[in-house]
């Protein structure tokens, strides 16, 4: 149990010097290409720009997990190896998967955090950021509406309305269709505006007008129905447009938009895709710390170990390339988004599977 711990607190030793390492080389040589244009051209105080790049600190960590975890594992088992610890280790009767499995189970640690940190810290850090970054900054207005959201179909109930204002939490220009089975228009209740009663949770709609149809369509009755109460499917807080991107919103929020866009007729392939990696990449620090497991079958020479750490970095490369191309024909429509979001750590784990085979073989 000793040097299980022993060869776990080497690992996230590594794992803590990579993230740091990691961050400050992204703020540095983020801060020296904004300072020339977009630093100079906004000219934010301190304050903000301090902000904006210690709001970006989750996901650096998060996009840093699966690098921390790659570099730990092999530099831990280069260590071990080149001291002839393994050698040791194999000598007192362990055999190299118990030598690697602190690997495993430090890797393992790595996605959990991963995942807690993507649907926990970057979805509540990301909104502030863009905030910050684009109205604070840029001096953007704050009164923007959602995308898609101005059209909305529940059942056989379409709304539709012109604009809205987040602070008054007011609609304008409203409009309810009730249509057929062939969609044509059954009635139409038209209101001059809508305002959210949140004490009732309803929309009170002001000064309305109920149109009915005939069944080819044409209008039959008009009639004033003044200010209407009705539970319509639009919420304050999701009206407001989310400056986030896909991959910085949770997983429950990335649901709540696939389920919404099915219902509005929006494209929603691009939220499909970034659910399934939402859960699928946490994982890659899990994948790539199995790496280790090669190391753990001898203590090896010099050039072999060489050409082992050229292959581990081969494969870190690798599952950034299969990731960003199986997400580019994912959101193309060419593979289904659970296959996009799965492939390069599917293809990494066998070829560390491969490559450790091959070490046990020779």
């Amino acid at each position: 149990m000793r040097i299980f711990w022993y060869i776990l607190r080497d690992y996230l030793k590594y794992v803590v010097g990579t993230i740091i390492l990691t961050v400050f080389l992204f703020v540095l040589f983020d801060f020296i290409h904004r300072t020339t244009k977009y630093f100079a051209k906004y000219e934010p105080s301190t304050e903000l720009i301090v902000k904006f790049y210690l709001l970006q600190i989750p996901e650096q960590i998060q996009q840093a997990l699966p690098i921390a975890g790659l570099l730990a594992s092999v530099i831990c088992m280069v260590l071990l190896s080149r001291t002839n610890e393994v050698t040791a280790m194999r000598a007192a009767g362990m055999g190299p998967l118990r030598i690697g499995f602190p690997l495993a189970f430090g890797g393992l640690m790595l996605s959990i955090v991963s995942l807690v940190i993507g649907e926990e810290l970057v979805p509540r850090f990301a909104q502030r950021l863009h905030y910050v970054e684009q109205v604070q900054i840029e001096k953007e207005k704050d009164d923007q509406v959602a995308s898609g959201a101005k059209w909305l179909r529940k059942g056989s109930t379409i709304v539709n309305f012109g604009d809205y204002d987040p602070i008054a939490q007011t609609l304008s220009r409203v409009r309810l269709i009730d249509v057929l089975p062939n969609f044509r228009a059954e009635r139409s209740v038209e209101a001059e505006s809508a305002v959210f009663k949140p004490e009732t949770k309803q929309w009170t709609l002001l000064k309305t007008t109920t149109l009915t149809f005939k069944r080819n369509g044409t209008l039959d009755t008009v009639k004033a129905t003044g200010d209407l109460s009705m539970d319509l499917p639009l919420e304050p807080k999701k009206l407001k447009k989310d400056r986030r991107k896909p991959n910085e919103l949770s997983m429950r929020e990335l649901k709540d938009l696939v389920t919404r866009g099915e219902s509005s007729g929006i494209d929603i392939l691009p939220y499909k895709v970034d659910y399934h990696a939402k859960f699928a990449y946490p994982f890659a620090a899990l994948v790539v710390s199995l790496i280790g497991l090669k190391f753990g079958y001898r203590s090896e020479r010099a050039p072999e170990t060489v050409m082992g750490i050229l292959f581990a970095f081969g494969i870190g490369f690798g599952y950034y390339f299969v990731l960003s191309a199986a997400r580019s024909l994912g959101l193309r429509g060419d593979i289904h988004p659970f296959i996009a979001a799965w492939l390069a750590n599917v293809v990494t784990l066998v070829a560390i599977s491969i490559l450790t085979w091959r070490s046990r073989s020779t």
